[in-house]
């Protein structure tokens, strides 16, 4: 019997896999990441599907790292629960505000590679940063019968 694909994943989904990413403590692999995923959206994912987004593999590739670096440098954790979980939300937000500094880097690079290689085929940035032209919204096309 073949096995049946799962959804695609939305703009939600692959937010939920990036807070995930971000909030995750311990050990992070692929298989582990899967888990947690289909615990909460209910969908397996396979590791090729979710390496295919590049956030995803960025954030992932990135949060194993601070991972690797950061297990030494926790030392004593306050007893106060509404202290822990501010302080975890501060982490939770650190990492995010990394993970989207570098998805913008990147995308500042994919931006100047476009810029480039557009010129070399003689459009030029007053072409490129030219407005783009509003829809006709008021005029509707006659029926023809």
């Amino acid at each position: 019997m073949k096995k049946k694909r799962a959804p695609d994943l939305t703009e939600d989904l692959v937010g939920s896999v990036l807070d995930a990413i971000d909030g995750w403590k311990g050990k992070l692999t692929w298989d582990l990441l899967i888990a947690a995923v289909e615990r909460t959206t209910g969908i397996a994912y396979s590791r090729f599907t979710l390496s295919a987004y590049p956030e995803i593999a960025n954030a992932f590739t990135l949060r194993k790292e601070a991972l690797r670096g950061t297990w030494a440098g926790e030392q004593s954790i306050p007893r106060d629960e509404k202290v822990r979980a501010a302080l975890e939300q501060v982490e939770r937000l650190q990492r995010s505000v990394q993970r989207l500094k570098s998805e913008n880097m990147l995308l500042k690079e994919q931006f100047v590679t476009w810029a480039l290689n557009a010129e070399r085929k003689g459009v030029t940035m007053l072409m490129l940063n030219a407005p783009l032209p509003k829809p006709s919204r008021d005029q509707s096309k006659p029926v023809k019968e």
